[in-house]
């Protein structure tokens, strides 16, 4: 008993005493690692069968690197049918500006999955004062739910 008592008390003061985190065995960038927690990823479902997957990052608290004078999202969604419409508010207003990216672009590279199939946004909402910041995507009568993002 002795001798477990004492194995154990050096096994918790070393393992105690790490500067790891979930990070540190990927191979990600610190603007990489920002911008997955920033990340919110989801479905928007018709019953039970999947209209939509997505992932939107909010750019102001992933992006540290550009001052910005609009809350900026990128969005990466991959859609069954191309021919639904796609509306995309931020606390119940419409964005300022969205803009269809290619699938190379200057963001890509923060997603940890990329591909042909998906279509890129940038969306750009007036400022807001609340430091709770609640997106919604929409296609056609379909929707995500709101996605909680706040500010830093």
């Amino acid at each position: 008993m002795k001798y477990f008592l004492t194995a154990f008390i050096i096994l918790l003061f070393s393992s105690g005493c790490t500067t790891k985190n979930a990070f540190s065995k990927l191979s990600l960038t610190s603007e990489q690692e920002m911008a997955v927690e920033y990340t919110q990823s989801g479905r928007i479902m018709d019953g039970d069968k999947v209209e939509a997957i997505y992932s939107a990052i909010y750019l102001n608290s992933a992006d540290k690197s550009t001052t910005r004078r609009a809350e900026e999202f990128y969005i990466s969604m991959y859609q069954k049918n191309n021919t639904y419409d796609l509306n995309i508010t931020m606390n119940r207003q419409k964005a300022l500006h969205a803009e269809r990216l290619p699938n190379d672009n200057k963001y890509s590279h923060l997603l940890s999955t990329q591909n042909i199939w998906s279509t890129n946004y940038i969306v750009a909402f007036e400022n807001n004062e609340s430091n709770k910041l609640n997106l919604q995507i929409d296609i056609d009568q379909f929707s995500s739910g709101p996605l909680s993002f706040s500010k830093d």
